[in-house]
């Protein structure tokens, strides 16, 4: 019984990260934050949500070595989300030469603090200093850590919570399960594919990809920890345009599929995002039924969101090209207000 697995782009992680290849975090940066951000789209970003969902990620999809490999547990002071992301950013700039917050002058720490909107109404030397003393321990553990990410025991604890929900709920259970080798079905996790579509690199890594040999089915899931409650998910949908996330993968698969002499009989469902709050704990399924709908999706009265193929096209162009303006502008002659206003309302 063939597997995805056996036309999947079998390359390690970090190869998979370094390759040049647009995602759908760039697309979605890209779309959120504007041409204005380009010189800082490929920056790395860790926050404690995003660590707190890689770990519910790597327990899920990747079982307690990966968990292991990749988090430690450990005790250190109560910080603040905003102080911690700081302290992060610090340690990510200078944490291969400077093993002690303290010897990070107030140069370096005060436009961060003002990049990062921290305490902007207090002195700068006093944002520098409060950084300083609240997260002395963490950046310590930081420098311990190394490579891995920092759980305190309050995070871990949510972070087991959240796994169990997610292997015990009614709704999420079976995603989750052990396969069982008499009913035709097996779950695939992590499996990453590259493709191109007209004329742009795109790649994926599918959190899940569940086959139905019988009813030769394939169903794409994303797992999703979300700091909306779970039966309003579809903020978080908007807001982090997971649109783009749910089109663009699926096409890439389907690309994939369609290579393959056995896969291209199967049907590709559509893309079904399982989602959990750490404090509601209440594991929810949504499918989202334009995944293959072409073109720019409308929703209500004022939500319009691009194709990823689209902002993919665009996005290419100026990164390649390198243009001081953007599409539309005129550096020499007179340019549209009215224009504008219509292109961009």
């Amino acid at each position: 019984m063939k597997k995805l697995f056996d036309i999947s782009w079998k390359v390690t992680e970090p190869e998979y990260r370094a390759d040049k290849a647009l995602s759908y975090s760039t697309l979605a940066k890209y779309e959120r934050e504007g041409f204005n951000k380009l010189d800082s789209l490929f920056d790395k970003i860790e926050t404690p949500s995003l660590t707190f969902g890689s770990a519910v990620d790597a327990l899920i999809t990747g079982g307690r070595k990966e968990f292991e490999d990749n988090f430690i547990i450990a005790d250190f002071p109560e910080i603040k989300d905003s102080v911690k992301a700081i302290v992060t950013r610090l340690f990510q700039l200078y944490g291969n030469d400077i093993k002690s917050i303290d010897e990070i002058p107030n140069s370096d720490i005060i436009p961060l603090t003002e990049e990062m909107n921290f305490q902007n109404n207090w002195k700068p030397e006093t944002r520098a200093k409060v950084i300083r003393e609240q997260g002395f321990e963490y950046y310590k553990l930081l420098f311990i850590a190394k490579d891995k990410k920092i759980l305190d025991n309050k995070t871990a604890q949510d972070v087991f919570a959240a796994v169990r929900a997610l292997k015990e709920s009614d709704a999420t259970k079976n995603y989750f399960a052990e396969d069982n080798p008499f009913d035709n079905i097996t779950r695939e996790y992590q499996l990453k594919f590259k493709a191109t579509i007209q004329g742009i690199d795109y790649r994926c890594m599918a959190d899940e990809l569940i086959t139905d040999y019988n009813k030769k089915i394939v169903y794409p899931i994303d797992l999703k920890t979300s700091s909306h409650v779970e039966w309003e998910f579809p903020k978080s949908f908007i807001q982090w345009l997971y649109m783009i996330q749910a089109k663009l993968y699926a096409q890439i698969i389907r690309i994939n599929m369609d290579k393959d002499n056995y896969f291209k009989e199967f049907k590709l469902a559509n893309y079904r995002f399982i989602v959990v709050n750490r404090n509601t704990l209440t594991p929810l399924v949504w499918e989202f039924e334009d995944t293959f709908t072409q073109g720019e999706l409308h929703y209500g009265n004022d939500i319009k969101l691009r194709d990823p193929l689209e902002i993919g096209k665009e996005l290419n162009y100026y990164l390649e090209k390198r243009p001081k303006t953007p599409i539309g502008i005129d550096t020499i002659g007179v340019n549209s207000i009215v224009n504008y206003l219509n292109k961009n309302a």
